[in-house]
């Protein structure tokens, strides 16, 4: 069998780590019987960051090195031909194809596209129109599509009942973890053990958006040294929606006009980024939607303690291991934070349990997973046929 994905409109960062991930960690000798080949459709600079293996055919045309328009103009146009010369079968990693080839396998990695009341947050009408498009994409992807893949239960259970998937065949396959984030629990202390010249670090990892709440972070960090607490906190991420990163930028200068204790980094390389939660004393993430939260897997697995947003699929994942607040409170984002630093035991037992569950969690185990879901809906499709 010839097994293509369509990744021509993939863009930076967790999906192109998806990606990398199962082709990285695919077991051909597992699937030799049944894959012959995997194609993989995407833009050149997405395919330079993808293994190379002579069973891996990497395939770009033109238009998927150009502008949003020129990508959706050839799917439409041209690229089902191009599909139906080289595969069996199609895996929409993002979700979002839209042409009749068939069978096809979607995939949900954006809560964005149903999650409205975020649109209500962003309030440029340009952006809401991209997201309600990509949900239109989706729509149709879903509807045509011969099983869909999602990385979490809330997603699943959100979007079937949304787009009434009762009769699909579905599966949840998590995301895996890289064993680089894997850090050595450390002792944890007492608050009264820092001081303002060796303050207790937080970090916060995650891009710059109106669903992130960084400003409502800040704002706690800052009421929390008012009130004696030697705390201070790194933010990690770059900005992807301007407005977000001004609102951001001027909390900052309204708390904190020295930068004394709150650090802007902005995006830091994916290579390089366990670094961050190595120097860290303490994890914060305060986002309110998501698909599967991979940097909160990262997290649990640094060894340190997590403060979390409570909106789910958070607590999904997180369980009983972590300190939840209201991310759009910053008095629920106080709160927790001092019953995080006044309980060094309670921060330790949830690190311990943290440690156990992240076990659960590889690529390889991932890529394995996701080839066999995608081979078994391919079999009920073709007995279908029949």
């Amino acid at each position: 069998m010839r097994f293509g994905i369509d990744a021509s409109n993939i863009g930076g960062g967790g999906g192109v780590t998806h990606l990398r991930e199962i082709l990285i960690n695919y077991d051909h000798a597992y699937f030799s019987n049944r894959i012959y080949k995997i194609v993989i459709f995407s833009s050149t600079a997405v395919l330079n960051e993808l293994p190379d293996s002579p069973f891996f055919e990497k395939v770009t045309f033109p238009a998927f090195n150009k502008d949003l328009f020129s990508r959706v103009k050839f799917q439409i146009s041209g690229y089902d031909k191009e599909i139906e010369t080289r595969c069996d079968i199609l895996f929409s990693i993002t979700g979002d194809y839209i042409g009749k080839f068939k069978p096809m396998i979607g995939m949900s990695r954006n809560m964005l596209l149903y999650e409205r009341h975020i649109w209500k947050d962003i309030a440029q009408p340009k952006e809401i129109l991209r997201f309600w498009l990509n949900y239109k994409k989706q729509k149709i992807c879903f509807k045509n599509s011969a099983g869909i893949l999602f990385i979490s239960d809330y997603a699943k259970n959100y979007i079937s009942n949304k787009l009434k998937l009762s009769t699909k065949p579905t599966a949840v396959i998590h995301h895996g973890l890289s064993p680089k984030f894997v850090g050595i629990p450390e002792v944890q202390k007492k608050i009264s053990e820092y001081s303002f010249q060796k303050p207790f670090r937080f970090l916060y990892v995650s891009t710059i958006h109106v669903y992130k709440h960084q400003w409502n972070v800040v704002k706690a960090i800052g009421e929390l040294r008012i009130l004696g607490y030697p705390v201070e906190l790194s933010l990690v991420g770059g900005v992807i929606f301007k407005p977000a990163g001004k609102k951001l930028n001027k909390i900052i200068a309204s708390k904190d006009p020295t930068h004394t204790f709150i650090h802007s980094k902005g995006h830091v390389d994916y290579a390089e980024i366990e670094k961050e939660y190595c120097s860290a004393d303490g994890i914060l993430f305060a986002s309110t939607c998501e698909n599967m939260p991979n940097i909160l897997l990262e997290s649990m697995a640094s060894g340190k303690a997590i403060a979390c947003s409570d909106k789910e699929p958070m607590p999904e994942f997180l369980k009983d291991g972590g300190f939840y607040f209201d991310a759009k409170d910053p008095n629920s984002i106080i709160k927790t934070l001092i019953d995080f630093l006044e309980n060094p035991g309670k921060r330790k037992e949830f690190i311990d349990k943290n440690k156990l569950e992240i076990e659960k969690y590889s690529w390889k185990k991932t890529s394995k997973e996701t080839f066999s879901f995608l081979l078994n809906t391919y079999k009920q499709h073709i007995d279908v046929q029949r």
